[in-house]
């Protein structure tokens, strides 16, 4: 849901990855070269074996400068058709007014949402949004002490974020090392991940 950096896959390089595992659940589709499968995703840890970390450093990144790699209105149109992701994520999560305004919220944040705008400007994300419609939101639950509020009730995508090693990350995420190394392993399997 999150912007993503460019993983360029090819159909020959997905059996680089625990041939057996996704031989039995996972193909290419040939033109559009991405995973399709008519089972569960499985997650990035357990594909790469790379341990994800069990809780965050609380940072507040995520809450404060979520940024999806989809339009607003393309967020708008896959929550009306019944996206369970979309809608959750457009009934928590509040869009800033512009770029300045998110990084007056976040301060801490300006390099990240530099970076972030940086990175889509150079089509170094996976995304099909441009630069000047990315949309920066804040979490409606985020306490103004940065933690959130309803902690233990929080939605499914808070908890299982990141969902991928290949999310942006702010510098000094909890999850900043998990995405680190699984970089590296998918780099040491001959794919190319572009930052």
């Amino acid at each position: 849901m999150t912007l993503i950096k460019a993983l360029r896959v090819d159909a020959l390089d997905v059996t680089r990855l625990k041939p057996l595992y996704l031989k039995n659940h996972f193909h290419v589709h040939p033109s559009k070269r991405h995973f399709m499968s008519h089972q569960p995703i499985p997650r990035w840890e357990d594909i790469l074996e790379v341990p994800k970390p069990a809780t965050c450093n609380t940072k507040a990144a995520c809450c404060s400068v979520a940024t999806p790699s989809l339009p607003v209105d393309d967020l708008l149109a896959r929550a009306a058709e019944g996206d369970e992701t979309c809608r959750d994520f457009l009934s928590v999560f509040i869009p800033h007014d512009s770029p300045q305004a998110a990084k007056t919220f976040y301060p801490e944040g300006a390099s990240h949402i530099d970076r972030v705008l940086a990175l889509v400007g150079g089509k170094s994300t996976r995304s099909n949004v441009s630069a000047d419609r990315v949309v920066f939101y804040h979490c409606r639950n985020l306490g103004a002490n940065k933690l959130c509020q309803i902690y233990e009730d929080r939605p499914t995508f808070c908890r299982d974020y990141p969902t991928s090693p290949m999310n942006i990350l702010i510098k000094g995420c909890g999850y900043e090392a998990w995405a680190t190394a699984c970089q590296a392993k998918l780099k040491d399997l001959g794919f190319e991940v572009v930052e």
